[in-house]
């Protein structure tokens, strides 16, 4: 598995967002990679998922802190919008 099937195993199991490092330590405990791929997984997943969501339709988004930025290496699935907002015929 590359890192970001990995990530997307992960926080689909887990639910809500997680730090890269809480990714690689659940990846190992689901038995996702193994023990020589634990210590490089999460440098992994940050290259990975950070130009990830940079691309025009990205699967994850990054948490916004209080500040105005983003929380450093904290990552959740994106919500997908199904339907529209507004109904057909309204503006």
């Amino acid at each position: 598995m590359n890192a970001l099937e990995i990530a997307k195993s992960v926080l689909e199991a887990k639910g809500g967002f997680l730090h890269v490092n809480e990714i690689a330590k659940h990846a190992h405990e689901m038995e996702l990679c193994s023990d020589d791929e634990l210590k490089d997984l999460p440098k992994l997943l940050s290259s990975a998922l950070s130009k990830e969501v940079k691309t025009k339709k990205p699967f994850f988004s990054r948490i916004k802190d209080g500040k105005g930025g983003f929380e450093q290496g904290v990552y959740r699935l994106k919500k997908s919008q199904r339907f529209p907002k507004h109904r057909w015929g309204e503006s």
